[in-house]
């Protein structure tokens, strides 16, 4: 399956390739802002093979890169989580709404915000009842991006011979149609200034939840193609943050300020106010992971990164995976 940008269809708003083999049996996922998902085939882009209806307003998409069920998981506009199967290949069970079709089933995994529908008000008003776990539920406010981990293939880039394994589907189990362990997880940000780390193997609700130091909007996140701990965001006030979960759950290895884009219409960068600043669209990462292209505007930036952020030592999956579990954010 490979992952695809660009617009949506109609008032949409995502894209995402899925599919292997040549172009042609290829399918390409769209989704929109009334809530249709629809499935096209490459070689007819005039109607689409399959419509799937979510009772959700849909901002963002992307595609589950493992398995047989094609999944896709979706966010929405009031920060609610949705994921879409193919109806023979979910495993699990669990949890219903949103919608379907004959060959696909839709379940909401978080309907957003305190329990959902409840204001952050009254939550905290319920004191003793609610835990800070239960008051970082969903997104507040419209999901803007969300990112699922990518295959990635053994020995890329690994600065040693030991062989990945962990991304395999063979040796981890599957649930609710997610793949448990680090190769389930699901990164989204959201315009409530927040980073929230998934892990629908486990739980619904999510794990974590990092907090924009500028109290700004964030626009994208993606997964690093080759590095399997490593995810980088961008936000509404110019800068890029790269996340190591393998070293830190608390502290972006590129700084608590970020990586600041040089990009303020001919003002000096070090003097430059935050208001001057232009706002980061989306993000996107080569191929081998050496380099990111950054949209602000109508300008596009590339970064290239060092070594710490392409190369592996190929354990760290299992550290990610121990720095939840010593947490107690998820459970075996």
């Amino acid at each position: 399956k490979v992952l695809g940008g660009g617009g949506g269809e109609g008032s949409g708003i995502g894209t995402a390739a899925a599919g292997g083999g040549s172009l042609s049996t290829c399918k390409l996922v769209t989704a929109s802002s009334d809530g249709k998902v629809n499935y096209w085939s490459v070689s007819n882009l005039r109607d689409p093979v399959e419509q799937v209806k979510v009772n959700a307003n849909l901002s963002c998409l992307d595609v589950l890169q493992y398995g047989s069920n094609e999944g896709v998981v979706c966010g929405d506009e009031r920060g609610g989580m949705h994921a879409i199967f193919a109806s023979s290949g979910r495993d699990g069970g669990g949890g219903g709404g949103g919608g379907s079709s004959s060959k696909r089933v839709v379940r909401t995994i978080h309907p957003g915000g305190v329990f959902g529908n409840k204001s952050l008000d009254d939550a905290t008003s319920l004191e003793g009842d609610v835990n800070d776990k239960a008051l970082d539920s969903g997104h507040y406010g419209m999901v803007t991006a969300v990112a699922a981990r990518p295959a990635i293939a053994s020995n890329v880039n690994s600065r040693s011979s030991m062989k990945e394994t962990t991304t395999s589907t063979t040796s981890s189990s599957m649930a609710k149609g997610f793949l448990r362990g680090a190769g389930g997880l699901l990164v989204t940000t959201g315009v409530d200034w927040s980073t929230k780390l998934w892990a629908p193997g486990y739980t619904d609700a999510p794990l974590m939840s990092f907090l924009s130091n500028s109290y700004d909007y964030m626009s994208d996140v993606q997964w690093s193609p080759v590095h399997p701990s490593i995810f980088a965001t961008t936000s509404s006030n110019g800068t890029v943050n790269i996340w190591n979960l393998a070293i830190s759950l608390d502290q972006p290895i590129s700084g608590t300020e970020g990586i600041l884009i040089d990009d303020f219409s001919g003002a000096d960068s070090a003097n430059a106010s935050p208001s001057s600043r232009q706002g980061l669209n989306r993000l996107k990462w080569s191929a081998d992971g050496r380099r990111m292209a950054v949209a602000s505007g109508d300008k596009m930036h590339v970064l290239g990164v060092g070594e710490d952020v392409w190369k592996t030592r190929g354990d760290e999956e299992g550290k990610v995976m121990n720095n939840l579990l010593s947490r107690g954010l998820i459970h075996d």
